[in-house]
């Protein structure tokens, strides 16, 4: 198992991804599905600022990878604005409904701490998911607080994550 750099190498699992990841319950990915290689191609540009919406910074999307299928997604923004700090923080992912409690997601958090991340940032998930949020306490984070996020419609926990990626 490894976690890589989304690429296009990687079409044929991430529709596979998407469409499990859909039919558990993530409606976002109703969209992506409509045309897979488009929004993998905006996601791997999403790595290079030029291609960015105004606004919004560079975003870093990685796959947790086994035997040529993707069991996870994990995103890292390298910037911020008030809604990145205010409602999805810095970091996303999304487990694959069948690779669920076998430690996926923590593995990419950990991943990307060690690898990727270079300063404490914010990540977010909704108060209902005890998954998620045992996952992002079990990678160090500390709890900031709880708030009520029109956005999503949700109340929504805000934490701090250390990173722990040596800087030389």
């Amino acid at each position: 198992m490894e976690v890589l750099p989304a690429t296009m190498d990687h079409l044929e699992s991430y529709k596979d991804f998407l469409l499990a990841c859909l039919n558990s319950g993530i409606s976002k990915y109703e969209i992506p599905l409509q045309d897979p290689k488009s929004y993998l191609e905006k996601i791997v540009s999403h790595t290079i600022e030029d291609f960015l919406p105004d606004d919004w910074p560079k975003t870093s999307t990685f796959f947790c990878i086994e035997n040529n299928e993707i069991l996870g997604a994990i995103r890292y923004r390298h910037g911020t604005t008030p809604y990145i700090e205010r409602v999805v923080g810095h970091v996303g992912y999304e487990t694959k409904p069948t690779a669920r409690g076998k430690g996926i997601a923590k593995l990419m958090l950990s991943w990307l701490q060690q690898n990727v991340m270079t300063q404490t940032v914010i990540i977010t998930c909704e108060s209902n998911n005890i998954a998620s949020r045992k996952v992002i306490e079990s990678c160090s984070a500390k709890f900031i607080n709880e708030i009520y996020s029109h956005e999503k419609n949700a109340e929504v926990l805000r934490f701090k994550l250390p990173s722990f990626k040596s800087v030389l």
